[in-house]
């Protein structure tokens, strides 16, 4: 029963890292304020890491042959801070992933499982939050999209026209989440499970370990 409860575990962190390559990363719509009309555009981390590469185009551009070239954007100085911390909740929430199944393989013991899947729902919920407040300054116009991408005259003619209408993260988030309370769940499970086993069979295991 142990190495079924070890599978399950490993198999369910693991799980954490195709959920964040391939399901929805994040969702951005773009309108006008001439026209009603709009941009909406949802991409993996996949998607973006292709385009990035140039192996994709993003609405038509191609961006590889200027990435060689790309700088922090002095528009997002003001939230430089806030979006250093959504990456290091990020990493720290694939790092409890990693943890959780490198120990499900070498080990039986339950506690630091528990403590790495409820750490690990905490820094996505953490990452969230962070996120959701500097998209905010996106769409009510404090910070201005076309700035991350051009300075002077033109950017602030066009940017007067230019609005975010939504951004957020995509579903990615729930996946690892998911991901974790299914730990959480099945680690609950085998534990009850071993409460109900009778005394002879728990002192027999208790002499193995």
């Amino acid at each position: 029963m142990k190495y079924l409860y070890r599978t399950v575990n490993a198999l369910l962190a693991a799980a954490v890292f195709p959920a964040t390559l391939f399901l929805e990363f994040i969702f951005i719509k773009i309108a006008t304020t001439v026209a009603d009309a709009g941009l909406k555009e949802s991409m993996s981390l996949w998607e973006i890491l292709e385009i990035l590469a140039g192996k994709e185009t993003f609405v038509g551009f191609d961006l590889s042959a200027s990435s060689g070239n790309l700088s922090w954007p002095k528009a997002l100085d003001p939230v430089k801070g806030t979006l250093i911390a959504v990456v290091v909740f990020f990493a720290l929430a694939l790092v409890c992933a990693l943890f959780v199944f490198f120990w499900s393989i070498f080990s039986n013991k339950r506690i630091p499982i528990i403590i790495s899947s409820v750490l690990g729902i905490a820094s996505v919920i953490t990452m969230t939050a962070l996120f959701n407040s500097v998209a905010e300054l996106f769409v009510n116009g404090q910070i201005n999209v076309v700035d991350l991408f051009a300075d002077g005259l033109i950017a602030s003619i066009i940017g007067n026209f230019v609005v975010i209408h939504s951004l957020a993260l995509g579903g990615f988030q729930n996946g690892i989440i998911i991901a974790f309370v299914l730990i959480l769940v099945w680690t609950g499970a085998y534990y009850l499970v071993e409460l109900g086993e009778p005394k002879e069979e728990k002192n027999t295991k208790i002499k193995k370990h």
